[in-house]
């Protein structure tokens, strides 16, 4: 079974990358030898795990589910291998993040290029994305997201770390001078939202001053599956928006913005670190989910926009 074992690692390593040619450049390895010990695999099996051709290279069902298992197996090898890596008091390494690009830009930036000066045998691979990424399919090490439910059963660790004030916006040219009183005139403007799939659209509105809740439902002129895309259709003022207090602070001090109701908060998320459960965690991924979560529950203590 050990004699098998590079064989999976080489058929991990072409389905990750997706063909054997990327394969072989990332990884500096000959794409004959890839493409030899893939196929001495299927033979020693007597399975078809991926079908190629000289303009096409798919991974069948069979070889995407043992693709899923190998994933596994690599990363309980590199467990392994970090539990003496540890011994090693410096950070090193690749690690690799997925966070939403405004998050990225207003809160996780300068903590993230901190810990690289810091730190200067770490690498970082970004994917800034909204979308809810898989951090084991995905091969992420560190998912950064805000959520605004509950958190659901996972297998997965999810560290929740401060939770974020929400308010709605809208560009001065959209208003033009005039002032929206109560939350029963949101539904005269346009709006913008995200998330591209939803049923329905609700500002979920929480009085700063009392306690009391009301829920206003609203059509959406724009969606977007990203919060930049909000942001920027705010801006150009294509209509009302929620988004968070930090992201548009800036905008409403120089008048850039202006804020709709602010006795009211229009949501509140929480922002979450969220990566696979496994023992002997690289020091590296250690060190940078502290900085993370210090760095922002510190912003959390100086910034309005944010609550412990």
């Amino acid at each position: 079974m050990m004699n098998s074992f590079d064989d999976f690692y080489y058929f991990y390593l072409v389905v990750k990358h997706g063909g054997f040619s990327a394969a072989s450049e990332a990884e500096n390895i000959s794409k004959s030898k890839l493409s030899r010990r893939i196929i001495d695999l299927e033979n020693k099996f007597n399975v078809s795990l991926i079908q190629r051709t000289t303009r096409h290279f798919k991974v069948t069902e069979l070889g995407q589910e043992f693709y899923e298992e190998c994933c596994k197996v690599i990363a309980q090898v590199e467990c392994a291998e970090n539990v003496l890596l540890k011994q090693k008091s410096e950070p090193q390494g690749l690690v690799k993040i997925s966070c939403p690009p405004l998050m990225m830009h207003f809160q996780v930036r300068k903590l993230l290029n901190q810990f690289l000066k810091s730190h200067p045998k770490v690498e970082i691979s970004l994917e800034l994305t909204s979308r809810r990424v898989d951090v084991l399919h995905d091969d992420i090490d560190i998912a950064i997201r805000t959520n605004f439910e509950p958190t659901e059963d996972s297998s997965l660790i999810v560290r929740d770390v401060i939770r974020t004030e929400h308010c709605l916006v809208a560009a001065p040219e959209l208003l033009q001078g005039k002032q929206i009183q109560h939350y029963s005139e949101l539904q005269d403007y346009p709006s913008v939202a995200l998330g591209i799939q939803k049923h329905q659209y609700i500002w979920h509105l929480c009085s700063v001053n009392r306690d009391e809740t009301v829920d206003v439902p609203y059509s959406p002129r724009v969606k977007s599956n990203d919060l930049a895309g909000v942001y920027y259709a705010v801006s150009d003022g294509i209509g009302i928006a929620d988004l968070p207090y930090l992201t548009v602070q800036a905008d409403i001090e120089k008048g850039k913005l202006i804020h709709i109701l602010p006795e009211w908060k229009s949501n509140r998320g929480t922002v979450q670190l969220v990566y696979a459960s496994r023992k002997g965690q690289r020091l590296v991924v250690e060190k940078l989910i502290d900085t993370l979560i210090d760095g922002l529950r510190q912003l959390g203590e100086t910034n309005s926009g944010y609550c412990l």
